[in-house]
C-alpha cells in the first residue's frame, strides 16, 4: 500500500472554515445550533507540491460522541484483521458488515464487534482475571488505531437501539469508556480509505464499494443513512460522486463524506454536529459552501 500522505494545515482554509461555520450558525442558531455544537474538517486529496495534502478545520480537534460514524473505525479494523490472517471470512460476517455500513445496523454492529474483537455481550463478568482479558480483547481496535497515531480516541464500544446491558453496560464505566473521537481523525480516516493507506487494495475496494452512495435516485428515502448522503450530496455540483458515513444519536447528527466532483476535486469533508439533530438543513448546508469553497478558490486548497 501507498505510503500515508503528510497533512498541511492551512491558516487561510481554517480561517474559511471559520467563516462558513458563522455563516451556518447565523442562519441556524435560532433552531439551536450554537458555535460551540459544530465542527468542520476538510482535506483535500490532491496532493500539493511536496506531496502533502491541504487540510482546515473549524474546531476539528473537538472529541465527540460520534454516533453510528463509528461504524467506519470498525470498517477498516475488519479489513485490517482480514488481511493479516487473524479473521475469515463468513457468510454472516459478510452480510453484517454490509448491513452495518449501508443501512447503519446496530444489531449487524454488535455481531461485527464481537467477531473482530473475539468478544461476546453477556452477564457482568464476576471473575477480575476473565473480565481484564475481555476488556483487552475489546479494546484491540484502540491499540490499533492509537498505534497510527490518532489521537483523543476510543472505539471500543457497541452501538444500542435502546440501551446497553450485562457487561456491555459495566464496560461503559458511567459513560466514562463512551466512543469519542475527533472530525480531524475521521477525515484523516477517509483519506486513508479513499488513498488505499490504511489496508491493501482488495481491503481498500471493498471498503469503497461499501461506503458509495448512490445521491442520484429521486426515489423514497428508505433509511437515514442514504438520506444524509443524499441531502449533502446533492448540494455539491451534478456529477459529484460520494462515500460516505453518517452518524444521528440523542442530540448528535454527523456526516463524513468524500466527495468527487466532475471537475476533477476529491476532497474529504467531516461536519459534527450537536444540538441540532432533527434541523435536517444544517450539514446540507455546511456542504454546499464548503463544496463551492474548494470548487471557486482554489487559493485556499
Amino acid at each position: 500500500m501507498p505510503r500515508s500522505a503528510q497533512i498541511e494545515r492551512l491558516p487561510e482554509l481554517d480561517s474559511a472554515l471559520a467563516r462558513i461555520a458563522a455563516e451556518v450558525v447565523a442562519e441556524f442558531g435560532s433552531a439551536g445550533l450554537t458555535p460551540e455544537g459544530l465542527s468542520i474538517s476538510v482535506i483535500d486529496l490532491a496532493p500539493r507540491s511536496g506531496g502533502a495534502l491541504a487540510a482546515g478545520s473549524y474546531r476539528g480537534n473537538v472529541a465527540y460522541y460520534p454516533a453510528s460514524v463509528v461504524k467506519a473505525f470498525y470498517l477498516v479494523y475488519y479489513e485490517s484483521e482480514k488481511e493479516a490472517g487473524r479473521l475469515k471470512d463468513t457468510p454472516e460476517i459478510v452480510r453484517a458488515v454490509h448491513d452495518m455500513i449501508t443501512v447503519s445496523s446496530n444489531d449487524a454492529t454488535g455481531f461485527v464487534v464481537d467477531a473482530i474483537t473475539d468478544t461476546t455481550s453477556g452477564p457482568e463478568i464476576t471473575s477480575a482475571r476473565k473480565w481484564e482479558k475481555w476488556k483487552k480483547r475489546r479494546n484491540a481496535m484502540n491499540r490499533f488505531f492509537l498505534a497510527r497515531g490518532y489521537g483523543d480516541f476510543n472505539a471500543n464500544q457497541k452501538t444500542f437501539c435502546e440501551d446497553a446491558y450485562g457487561r456491555e453496560q459495566i464496560f461503559r464505566d458511567g459513560g466514562r469508556n463512551r466512543n469519542r473521537f475527533t472530525p480531524d481523525d475521521v477525515a484523516r480516516l477517509f483519506k486513508e480509505i479513499a488513498r488505499g493507506e490504511i489496508v491493501g487494495a482488495a481491503g481498500t475496494q471493498e471498503m469503497l464499494g461499501l461506503l458509495a452512495r448512490d445521491i442520484t435516485s429521486e426515489k423514497p428515502y428508505d433509511d437515514l443513512e442514504l438520506e444524509d448522503a443524499r441531502l449533502a450530496g446533492k448540494k455539491l455540483p451534478a456529477g459529484t460522486r460520494i462515500w460516505s458515513k453518517s452518524g444521528d444519536a440523542y442530540d448528535y447528527h454527523h456526516l463524513v463524506a468524500r466527495a468527487v466532483l466532475p471537475n476533477g476535486s476529491d476532497f474529504v469533508i467531516a461536519a459534527f454536529t450537536k444540538g441540532v439533530r432533527t434541523v435536517p438543513g444544517v450539514i446540507p448546508r455546511i456542504y454546499e459552501k464548503v463544496g463551492s469553497l474548494l470548487v471557486a478558490a482554489p487559493a485556499v486548497r
